[in-house]
C-alpha cells in the first residue's frame, strides 16, 4: 500500500469526511476531555482514565511506528508518548482527526480518513503498535463477530513474530458489570447511533483476539474491557 507524507489526509469515503455535529473539531478540542475522558469513562462505565493510561505507559517507547485508530482528542498520546515517534492517526471524521492532529502536531502525524472495517491505508507488517481506544463499541455491527474485520486489518498492519503490539479498550454489553448510569446510558447511546454494541460480549471479544494474537493481558473494569496483545 502507498505511504503518505506527514499531514496528508487520505479519504476513503467523502460522505463521512466532513460530518459536523458530535465529532466536530471544536467539540473534540474543547469538550471531549471533560465530557468523555473525565465524564463518561468513570461515571457511566466505571473506568477512570488512569486505567487505560497504564496501557499507553507500558506500550509506548521511543522510535516506534504507531497507528492510533479513533484517537479522540489525542489526550493519551499527548500525555504519555515519547518525543521520538512516527505517528499515524485514522478516524472516520475530519473534525476529530484534525483536533487530535493539532494537539499532536509536534509529531507531524500522517492523517488518514477511513473506517476501521476497511483495509487500512498502511503498509502491511510496518507498524509496531496499534491503538484502538473506546472505538470498537462505535463500529457498525450487531456483535463482535460482525466487527472481526477490524482485527484482521490491524493484524495485517502490525509487524509479525511478536514484534507488533495491539492495545485497546471498549465498552461491552454482555459479560461485564454495568452500574445504574451505565444501564441507562447504554441503550440510549445505541438508539442514537453513537454506540453500536448491543451484542458485544466479553466471550466473543476474547475469542476474536485469541484467534489472531497472543494475549498478554486482558482486564475487565466494570463496563470496560482493556487488552494488550502481540502478533504471532
Amino acid at each position: 500500500m502507498p505511504s503518505h507524507p506527514p499531514n496528508t489526509i487520505t479519504t476513503a469515503d467523502t460522505d463521512i469526511t466532513f460530518r459536523p455535529g458530535l465529532w466536530s473539531q471544536k467539540k473534540m478540542a474543547t469538550l471531549y476531555d471533560v465530557a468523555v475522558i473525565h465524564g463518561t469513562y468513570p461515571l457511566l462505565w466505571g473506568c477512570p482514565w488512569t486505567q487505560p493510561a497504564r496501557l499507553y505507559q507500558r506500550a509506548l517507547r521511543p522510535g516506534l511506528t504507531v497507528l492510533d485508530i479513533g484517537p479522540g482528542s489525542g489526550f493519551f498520546l499527548d500525555r504519555f508518548a515519547p518525543a521520538d515517534l512516527k505517528l499515524h492517526l485514522l478516524d472516520r471524521y475530519s473534525g476529530s482527526l484534525t483536533a487530535a492532529a493539532t494537539r499532536l502536531a509536534r509529531y507531524r502525524p500522517a492523517l488518514h480518513t477511513g473506517d476501521a472495517l476497511d483495509p487500512l491505508p498502511i503498509e502491511s507488517s510496518s507498524v509496531d503498535l496499534v491503538i484502538l481506544g473506546m472505538v470498537l463499541h462505535c463500529v457498525r455491527g450487531q456483535d463482535i463477530a460482525a466487527k472481526e474485520a477490524v482485527f484482521d486489518h490491524i493484524n495485517d498492519a502490525l509487524k509479525k513474530d511478536g514484534a507488533g503490539e495491539f492495545i485497546g479498550y471498549t465498552v461491552l454489553s454482555h459479560g461485564v458489570r454495568h452500574g445504574l448510569l451505565g444501564r441507562l446510558g447504554l441503550p440510549l447511546l445505541n438508539r442514537k447511533g453513537v454506540f453500536a454494541n448491543t451484542g458485544d460480549s466479553l466471550t466473543d471479544l476474547v475469542k476474536a483476539l485469541d484467534a489472531r494474537f497472543d494475549i498478554v493481558e486482558l482486564t475487565v473494569r466494570n463496563s470496560v474491557v482493556l487488552w494488550q496483545v502481540r502478533t504471532r
